[in-house]
């Protein structure tokens, strides 16, 4: 009779602690729901209304850990986590670009111990950069297609949300960024080479004027890198009209597609007519709603302009002279060497 009645207590005592831990599970689980919406829907869209690219990169550092730890509570953060991860790559690799810039100019002075030193610590941050950009594809990936039933860059998802759309634009881009900066830093992440084709067929499901020409830019920037792909594309007048479009919304990422699209393929007049129309756009608006994504083009716009400068001055772009070069003729007479007094 007790060892009858300590099996029924014991089942009891194990099926409440059950219920009671389901009933916690399912409270956590949609309290981080709505965590998440705030993150989602309130709080991103006024990040994105920042101009100021550091303040984004202190926040996504500082918050990504405390978004991430949405996974112990029975939360899923993955495309918030899309949108700062691939925010901590763009910061990360303005990183690396200034140790590329240090070791441009330790080159240019035959300081081969400060240019040799300056190598090791950019590739220490682009194999970062790879790895936040990496991990950001991966997460978007995987949750749009548990979200939308969907095979990525087999068929489309269809969207309901903006956020979503959003988190497959830059997750994608991420992608693709991960895949150029792990082949720079000699592939010790070991990003896929096969993200560039699935990417380009992805790409298509986004409406190209509605993102600001970027999909179908990104698009033509896979033609550019990966030999054999541009056959048949008409892959400058694809980077025009993305171009177009971009001024037309008010976020030029387009055109630095266009500037790395022409870097990769050492095409030093295409990236200097990249960077003199990014500049040039008349009564050029910059979209409210996407401050952050133009601010975050004028950076790496600005970075690629450093290289070219580095290259063959020695310095930086100098002070509001992106769109300008060291072999300018300013008033017919005057070189730009003039700039850097």
């Amino acid at each position: 009779m007790i060892s009858r009645m300590t099996r029924i207590l014991t089942a009891t005592a194990m099926a409440v602690s059950a219920l009671t831990l389901g009933g916690c599970a399912a409270i956590e689980s949609a309290g981080t729901g709505v965590v998440l919406k705030i993150f989602e829907q309130k709080i991103t869209p006024k990040v994105m209304e920042i101009g100021d690219v550091d303040i984004a990169c202190n926040f996504s550092y500082v918050n990504a850990p405390l978004v991430s730890a949405i996974r112990a509570f029975h939360g899923d953060p993955s495309l918030m986590e899309t949108v700062m991860l691939s925010a901590g790559g763009v910061c990360s690799d303005a990183q690396a670009v200034k140790e590329e810039l240090r070791y441009l100019r330790a080159s240019r002075d035959k300081r081969s111990d400060e240019a040799q030193d300056a190598r090791i610590a950019q590739k220490r941050l682009l194999a970062l950069t790879a790895q936040r950009q990496y991990l950001a594809f991966q997460r978007m990936q995987t949750k749009l297609e548990q979200k939308y039933f969907f095979k990525y860059g087999t068929n489309c998802p269809d969207f309901g949300r903006d956020f979503d759309e959003l988190a497959y634009l830059m997750g994608t881009i991420s992608g693709l960024q991960a895949m150029q900066n792990d082949i720079a830093a000699q592939q010790t992440v070991g990003v896929p080479t096969d993200i560039a084709p699935m990417a380009d067929s992805a790409l298509k499901c986004l409406n190209n004027a509605k993102w600001w020409g970027a999909p179908e830019a990104a698009r033509a920037t896979v033609w550019s890198i990966i030999p054999g792909s541009g056959q048949g594309r008409d892959i400058k007048g694809t980077f025009d009209k993305s171009m177009t479009l971009g001024e037309a919304k008010g976020v030029r990422l387009a055109h630095v597609m266009a500037a790395m699209a022409a870097q990769s393929s050492d095409d030093t007049v295409g990236v200097r007519e990249a960077i003199k129309r990014f500049v040039s756009v008349q009564n050029f608006t910059p979209a409210k709603d996407y401050l952050l994504i133009d601010a975050i083009s004028y950076e790496q716009m600005m970075n690629i302009s450093d290289r070219l400068w580095t290259q063959n001055a020695g310095t930086r772009t100098p002070l509001a002279s992106l769109g300008k070069f060291w072999d300018d003729k300013v008033g017919g007479d005057v070189n730009a060497d003039d700039f850097l007094k």
